[in-house]
């Protein structure tokens, strides 16, 4: 299963929002999210590309929210 899989629907929806604005960048996020199988697995500049285009509610909080994903991963995929 990828990473792509395990989103919120409403992350996916944010991001498809800014596809048309940032057709590079939404392309370079989709692909890295279907390469990637766990949040864990993603780099740093990757994770501050993905939040770059997500609404302020969706935004990692603290240092366990950008260690965790728990903002943009789906309750039933979160650790």
């Amino acid at each position: 299963m990828k990473l792509i899989d395990k989103l919120k629907p409403e992350v996916i929806e944010a991001l498809d929002d800014a596809k048309i604005k940032y057709y590079a960048s939404h392309r370079r996020i989709f692909a890295t999210l279907n390469s990637v199988s766990e949040y864990r697995d993603l780099t740093v500049d990757q994770l501050n590309l993905i939040t770059a285009y997500l609404p302020q509610d969706l935004q990692p909080y603290s240092r366990l929210g950008w260690m965790y994903g728990d903002n943009i991963l789906d309750k039933k995929h979160r650790l």
